[in-house]
């Protein structure tokens, strides 16, 4: 209980410092501290150089170095390479350059920090791009360089600069910079350059005798707002009446990212991003404001480039460009039947208009694991074990002689963990022209895990593709294919001690050697029954191979001014294959020969979409957009499986399964099921004056999922806004930039249950006795219920969206309540039916929070820091259960059980176990309780109900899975050319079970070990006061009583996720676009209570419980990267 108040201390200190900062961070955004250097101040820096018949090329990198400035130039229009001299001693750098440039004909102009040379005009040459004069003959190759910024004077990078109505052209760099060389021919032209960059104005040049051409691009608001992409279409941000988050490239969460979900991480208010393992390849779950579904998925739909149902991981990171969450039901209900937990909708990379662009990043990287669990050292283990025995009576397990020759023992957690590799490679294509746009996309990620044996490779191709026949018709193509190839560990959660190396690891005996016996084999401890770790690492094969190919091909024609049709099709297409061999190093293996298994499986999803959009603006105030549309979708999955034992040799693993015993347990399986989903879609938009603003959606689904009386429902949306900021009374106040309310209320589905779960089943394995034989046949596999429906989740959202300071502030803060109802249950029925239960509809659930999101843009100039941060309040309660199921108990991970109750009033899954309140410390004491058979220093579990006995009556909720509060604060800071990016995550309120550490306090085994907290800090009648039980008979304390308030812990944590450093470098000439080099570390520190290897780890996979038990540790990697553009 200490700690945890120590936790939660510290936990409201770094919220106090997030409040602090955000207080100056308010103060600052009216300020703006810093600008570029005076050009006057670099002119008069002194040099002193003599350099003698040396190239003009030369003298100007000593320049450079000498005055700490950068020169951009062409090297041809300026013949760089010829050969000249300069003598200066204490010259300021003004004086400098004219004595160098002017016998070579060369001028110079200061733009920002660099000085640009060009060629000498005449006078009358005009440099004044608004009103150019006649030219003058060009010159071959002229050299045109620039600057290109905002409003506000900030550099602009990625900027297209393009010579108009060619291919000719380039982009700015990461300071705003550019250099065009245009031929003679060009040039004769009299050729107009075109400045274009998503969310500002184009602007046309024209180009006459200029070299230096400076530009400032002014913000296009409706380019920017109609750049936010919603459900079957996009929408401006102004005019949006859902809650949508939208995060861009330059705002993803960097890492070893195997998922795009990983890209999220404290990215987003009301969103939680979870691993179940941080093995390479391992799953990830995504919640958007909790979870609502008892016993069905509550995963988010994904869609990716219109495709729902894609694979995030089988999706390089690399490729994708935003990610939009739709949170509440208005937003999310025009997906109907999957929209109950949101809708993730990514969109990957397109080309952009001009010369083509090839990318090249890469980045190295060392992973550790970020924490240890700490187990009983030899000395300690030995110690303890002598102490346990000593307070018993019994005599010590090892003598001083024994003790003695032990020596340092093992540590067993380093014998299976490793320093690990991880690398990823990314090269990209992209360009366009006039009427089409491309961007193709290779990826490979090579990631060894720091558990040895265990490790990912993934190859990934994606390509892009549009094209724009004629003003009317356009077709994209967007296609990905992945392979990806995983070397396994066992990390079962089930009721096998031996279920994979680390749970092993941990409860080893530390005084065995790691080294092998005489005979070869692996040391094995016959008083522990515990595999040998190594003998998991080593004697184990487990791989698995996926294949996976998804994408779309669309056509959109204008049917009339305004009125559009589109039709879609998708594919996604996954072949996948498991293969596990345990040889006869292990014990299992030893016993059964050798044991091999195959899995494999196919699956199938087809999509049509055909939806038509309609657009109008009436008397220039009525803005309407009109959607419709039907979808029809396929599922078809196939799987087989086979297994063998009793191998003659362990030489061929999994292939060879025929080599087995076949009459000792072969068994070969195999599986179909299919499901079709037909749907027909719409939404309304209408927008009044720019200032009033209603959304409406419909959409029907149906399933074959259902029965014919319940096969479709229907799920609308309604949406309100107001412009509050169009309003006269407030325009008047200029500290509003934007002020706009919503309010929306919706409904979507969760169709997530089994095929033909309506309709009567039969599976095999019934027999009979016909014509005096044994005959197989078929059997009932349920009672079908044809009343089953859909589960359906109601939302009501309340927001407010804002920009003030001059968009220097901006954000959005909201309310909601989520309630998820008809809720599916198994209902028991009587032995006299023949079944044990039914499906049917019953119960409600209730999440309800607030989100919060701010931006500030604390300074501007040189120095630039801008801050994001993002806060969260979650409560999840059962709100009604059906009478014949007052409570539902479930969990179970490893030996432990029914750790989770699911009852009217709580947290769905809260955890359930006993109090302890205390430790007996005298008889007498034991004498007056309701525990008459314990001993001092046992746990006093708290009688509840005063009955005067301890039993599953006294249970308590323990704690909830779910937080009570998460933030992130992200601080991005920008300094010529460095950029430093800063991510803390924290989360609040929440408890968790780690198997492991039940079982270091209630060991199965006398010889294992366990944690040191444990130990170290047990009873003793010299230390009364402990915080944890003697250890002595832990099996008198245990069993059912194991889930407890000791094991069920707090699982509140802060971690600094990433702190990433970029370097930009000057670049000149045109070969080289761009070029960075960053350095960057993940999971550098995490402040918990929590005893296991991470507080986020959820051994239930996408399970809502926070359970964790043999898991795979958190990673902690320093990343060494690359980014190069041509």
């Amino acid at each position: 209980m200490e700690k945890s108040l120590e936790a939660q201390s510290l936990l409201l200190r770094i919220m106090r410092i997030s409040i602090v900062q955000f207080v100056l961070a308010a103060v600052f955004v009216s300020l703006s501290y810093a600008s570029d250097a005076s050009g006057q101040e670099l002119l008069e820096k002194r040099i002193s150089l003599r350099l003698e018949d040396k190239s003009l090329k030369t003298i100007i990198s000593r320049i450079e170095s000498l005055a700490n400035i950068h020169f951009m130039y062409s090297p041809k229009a300026t013949q760089a390479e010829r050969r000249t001299s300069l003598n200066v001693s204490d010259k300021p750098l003004r004086e400098v350059l004219t004595l160098l440039l002017e016998p070579l004909q060369l001028s110079y102009r200061l733009v920002g920090t660099q000085i640009v040379l060009s060629n000498k005009k005449p006078e009358s040459t005009s440099q004044n791009i608004a009103n150019p004069q006649v030219s003058q003959p060009a010159p071959v190759d002229q050299t045109i360089t620039g600057k290109v910024t905002d409003e506000t004077g900030e550099a602009l990078p990625g900027v297209s600069i393009v010579v108009k109505g060619s291919q000719t052209g380039t982009v700015t760099n990461e300071r705003g910079m550019y250099s065009l060389t245009l031929s003679e021919q060009i040039l004769n032209t009299q050729p107009t350059l075109i400045f274009s960059f998503v969310g500002y104005l184009s602007q046309e040049v024209s180009v006459t005798n200029q070299t230096t051409i400076d530009l400032v691009l002014r913000t296009d608001i409706k380019s920017l707002e109609e750049l936010v992409v919603v459900g079957y279409g996009s929408q401006k941000k102004s005019d949006l009446t859902g809650s949508v988050v939208s995060v861009g490239e330059k705002d993803f969460t960097q890492g070893v990212n195997n998922s795009a979900l990983q890209l999220l991480n404290g990215r987003a208010s009301g969103v939680q991003i979870s691993q179940s393992s941080s093995a390479p390849g391992g799953g990830i779950a995504i919640r958007i404001r909790g979870a609502g579904s008892i016993n069905s998925s509550n995963e988010a739909l994904i869609v990716i480039d219109g495709l729902p149902g894609a694979s995030t991981t089988a999706l390089s990171p690399d490729d994708i460009e935003s990610i939009q969450i739709l949170k509440d039901a208005s937003a999310a209900a025009i997906y109907g039947s999957r929209a109950a937990n949101g809708v993730v909708l990514i969109t990957t990379k397109k080309g952009k208009k001009g010369t083509p662009q090839v990318n090249y990043s890469a980045y190295v990287g060392v992973q550790s694991v970020a924490r240890k669990m700490d187990m009983l050292s030899t000395d300690q283990y030995v110690e303890v074990l002598n102490s346990l025995r000593a307070d018993q009576g019994l005599a010590p397990k090892f003598t001083q002689e024994q003790i003695n020759a032990i020596g340092p023992g093992t540590d067993w957690q380093d014998q299976i963990f490793r320093k690990a590799l991880a690398q990823n490679h990314q090269l990209s294509l992209s360009g366009g022209s006039d009427n089409s746009n491309y961007y193709m996309g290779i990826n490979y990620l090579n990631q060894d895990g720091v558990v040895r044996g265990s490790g990912l490779k993934k190859y990934n191709i994606r390509l892009n593709y549009q094209v724009t026949p004629s003003d009317r018709f356009k077709v994209t193509l967007n296609l990905n294919t992945n392979r990806s190839l995983t070397s396994n560990i066992l990390t079962t959660n089930s009721g096998n001690e031996n279920a994979g190396p680390i749970n092993t690891a941990l409860q080893f005996d530390p005084t065995t050697s790691a080294e092998r016996d005489e005979s070869g084999r692996y040391r094995f401890n016959p008083l522990i029954s515990l595999e040998n770790p190594l003998a998991l690492i080593n004697g184990v094969d487990q791989s698995n191979v996926n294949n996976r190919t998804f994408g779309t091909l669309a056509a959109d024609y204008t049917i009339l001014k305004g009125w559009t049709g589109t039709l879609r099709l998708g594919g996604d297409i996954t072949n996948e294959r498991s293969d596990r061999y345990i040889s006869t190093q292990t014990q299992r293996g030893l016993a059964s020969g050798g044991s091999g298994d195959i899995s494999a499986g196919e699956e199938l999803h087809w999509i049509s979409e055909f939806f038509t959009t309609y657009t109008k603006t009436f008397k220039s105030i009525h803005q309407l957009s009109v959607l419709g549309g039907a979808t029809l979708e396929e599922y078809d999955t196939r799987i087989v499986g086979a297994n063998s034992i009793s191998f003659l040799s362990d030489a061929s693993l999994t292939n060879l399964l025929q080599s087995g015993d076949g009459d000792r347990g072969d068994n070969v399986s195999s599986g179909r099921s299919t499901n079709k989903l037909n749907s027909y879609l719409g939404r309304l938009n209408y927008t009044l004056k720019d200032k009033y603003l209603l959304t409406a959606s419909v959409r029907a689904d149906g399933t074959s999922r259902f029965s014919d009386q319940n096969k479709f429902a229907v799920f609308p949306s309604f949406a309100l806004g107001w412009r509050l900021s169009e309003e006269p009374f407030i325009r008047q106040i200029p500290f509003f930039n934007e002020l706009k309310l919503r309010l929306s209320f919706g409904q979507s589905g969760n169709q997530a249950i089994g095929n033909f779960e309506t309709l009567q089943t039969f599976i095999a394995g019934g027999r009979a006795i016909l014509g005096g034989g044994l005959v197989q046949g078929v059997e009932p596999a349920r009672i079908p219920n044809p009343d089953l429906r859909w589960e359906t989740t109601e939302e009501f959202d309340l927001g407010v969206d804002f920009s003030v300071l001059q968009g220097r502030i901006s954000g959005s803060l909201e309310y909601y309540i989520k309630n998820t109802r008809d809720q599916l249950f198994n209902k028991p029925l009587p032995t006299t039916s023949g079944f044990q239960n039914i499906r049917v509809n019953f119960g409600q659930v209730r999440n309800q929070g607030l989100d919060l999101m701010l931006e500030t843009r604390n300074t501007v100039g040189a120095f630039k820091w801008n801050t994001n941060f993002t806060f969260s309040t979650l409560k999840n309660n059962v709100v009604e259960l059906p009478d014949f199921i007052p409570q539902i108990l479930t969990g179970g991970v490893g030996f432990t059980s029914n750790y989770a109750i699911v009852k009217e009033g709580f947290p769905m899954r809260s955890f359930f176990g006993y109090e302890v309140e205390g430790i007996f410390q005298t008889p007498d004491q034991i004498a007056q309780s309701a525990q008459p058979n314990a001993k001092p220093g046992h746990p006093i579990f708290t009688d509840q109900n005063n009955d005067g006995k301890i039993d599953p009556n006294d249970r308590v909720i323990l704690g909830s899975p779910f937080p009570k509060l998460m933030f992130g604060l992200s601080n991005t800071f920008a300094y010529k050319g460095f950029d430093l990016n800063v991510l803390i995550t924290a989360v609040d309120g929440v408890s968790a079970l780690d198997n492991n550490i039940v079982e270091s306090l209630y060991p199965i085994n006398f010889e294992r070990n366990r944690l040191a907290e444990h130990y170290l800090n047990r009873w003793t009648p010299d230390n009364p006061g402990a915080q944890y039980p003697s250890g002595i008979n832990p099996s008198s304390y245990g069993g059912a009583l194991a889930v407890n308030s000791l094991t069920i812990t707090d699982a509140s944590f802060a971690r600094l996720k990433t702190v990433a450093l970029s370097y930009a470098v000057p670049l000149q000439g045109k070969k080289i676009r761009s070029f960075s080099v960053s350095v960057a570390a993940d999971n550098l520190l995490t402040i918990t209570n929590f005893l296991g290897f991470d507080p986020d780890a959820n051994a239930s996979g996408t399970g809502i419980e926070r359970a964790s038990y043999n898991s795979y540790p958190l990673n902690r990697t320093i990343r060494f990267g690359v980014n190069v553009g041509f």
